[in-house]
């Protein structure tokens, strides 16, 4: 299946300085912006609401994390991984707030999610304040707007990927101003074939970078497509992250910084070509 792409809008005027117009990829959740913050309070909302259903009161301190190790559990089993549907969690987290181990009510969440103690009109309020919460546009991660702006100011052309909703995606750039520094939108998953395929969009000898707050899902398959990638690591790791294998790659702390690594690996390079042509 071919990438689905989109421009959002006439991007804005290069301010060409002499460089390549190098293209550059970039991830959008959790590398542009927040969506791990939201997330985060939709979930510490869905532990309350399961709490207030059963009248019982789960841990005080390391919510977030109690309700995270059931949410990888969950997602390590269904086949849409972090997206499975959420009312799996709450089965998981009422089964949980009850005295089974987290593996026990994990699985008994897929199997008879009905036996969870709560009534199922209760489970769907619990999931509709969810769905409600991560629908909320989040917020901008340091240094976005500012290594955005550095990257058109140095004639780079930037594209955006997504696994997720390409829509939604789409909603968020245009909230916070940024349609005029995205050239596209391709929203597929990642693989080291459509990484190949959208590199297509670069000229010949042009390097091609691709920054990413996911090691497998962003820099291990850029790689493997033959891309220079800086990895940006996010607040939230999964634990399938933190035990896979390392990658070459360059890594910065925040988005500008990634961006710094962009321009002066290009202006390197142009200047090494200028000095080859002399």
């Amino acid at each position: 299946m071919s990438p689905l792409q989109q421009m959002v809008s006439p991007a804005a005027r290069r301010l060409d300085k002499g460089l390549a117009g190098t293209l550059v990829l970039v991830d959008a959740d959790n590398t542009l912006w927040d969506t791990d913050g939201v997330f985060a309070r939709a979930q510490l909302a869905l532990l309350s609401g399961v709490e207030e259903a059963l009248a019982t009161s789960g841990p005080v301190e390391g919510r977030l994390s109690y309700v995270r190790n059931f949410d990888q559990a969950l997602a390590e089993s269904h086949h849409l991984g972090l997206r499975y549907p959420p009312r799996l969690l709450v089965n998981a987290l009422a089964l949980g707030l009850q005295g089974l181990s987290q593996q026990e009510a994990v699985r008994r969440a897929w199997n008879d999610g009905l036996q969870c103690g709560l009534a199922p009109e209760a489970i769907s309020q619990i999931e509709r304040t969810f769905f409600d919460m991560i629908a909320t546009q989040p917020n901008l991660l340091e240094g976005v707007l500012a290594g955005l702006r550095d990257l058109a100011s140095a004639g780079a052309r930037t594209v955006v990927l997504t696994e997720g909703s390409r829509k939604r995606v789409i909603r968020t750039i245009e909230h916070h101003g940024l349609s005029g520094y995205i050239e596209r939108i391709f929203e597929a998953p990642k693989t080291s074939r459509m990484f190949k395929r959208v590199s297509r969009l670069a000229k010949n000898g042009q390097t091609i970078y691709m920054i990413g707050d996911q090691l497998t899902r962003d820099i291990k398959p850029a790689s493997e497509a033959g891309l220079t990638t800086i990895y940006v690591p996010g607040a939230f790791q999964p634990k399938w992250e933190l035990q896979a294998a390392n990658f070459e790659t360059l890594q910065a702390a925040t988005f500008d910084a990634a961006v710094s690594l962009v321009i002066q690996a290009d202006q390197l390079s142009s200047h090494q070509k200028r000095l080859a042509g002399t």
